[in-house]
């Protein structure tokens, strides 16, 4: 019995809070490491989602002005008796309906503009009566980020395929 008593296996207090210390000091780097990898994670996919919005905007933009008619007016032109594209409260709309739609019911997450996440902050359409085309130039960006895109300088450029018939031509 005073043999078992006197014995010396197993790991002492010191050893023991030693291990315990290590441990913590791992656990603490490896919390920050994640925590840095996952603000990463959310940058890259807030850069990738508002170049997502921009890209579906300008497509959208496009095939709405590209068989456009009847268009008067250069700068905020009207086309197809009276409509035109309006920007407000961060949205696109087309003659007062939402040209990307948020969503109206489900699980989607909010729609293009993810309940208000992202919002198009510049919108300017211009129209060029010698050419018949539209110049079009979008700024999209992540609320309170910093995090935005935008058409390139000079703005997308979009040819009316049903131009005004000049005088004179049949």
């Amino acid at each position: 019995m005073k043999k078992k008593l006197k014995s010396s296996g197993g790991f002492s207090l010191v050893e023991m809070l030693c291990a315990v210390a290590v441990l913590m000091l791992l656990c603490v780097m490896l919390n920050s490491g994640l925590s840095v990898a996952m603000k990463t994670y959310f940058h890259l996919t807030a850069e990738a989602e508002t170049q997502l919005l921009l890209n579906s905007l300008t497509n959208a933009i496009a095939g709405e002005l590209r068989y456009a008619h009847e268009v008067s007016g250069t700068d905020d032109p009207t086309y197809n008796g009276g409509s035109r594209i309006t920007l407000a409260n961060g949205q696109v709309y087309v003659g007062g309906k939402e040209l990307l739609p948020k969503e109206k019911t489900g699980t989607n997450r909010g729609g293009a503009y993810k309940n208000g996440e992202y919002q198009v902050d510049v919108m300017d359409i211009v129209y060029d009566e010698s050419s018949a085309c539209f110049t079009v130039d979008l700024k999209v960006s992540w609320k309170g980020s910093g995090i935005s895109a935008q058409t390139p300088e000079g703005g997308v450029v979009i040819r009316c395929l049903n131009p005004p018939k000049k005088e004179g031509t049949p």
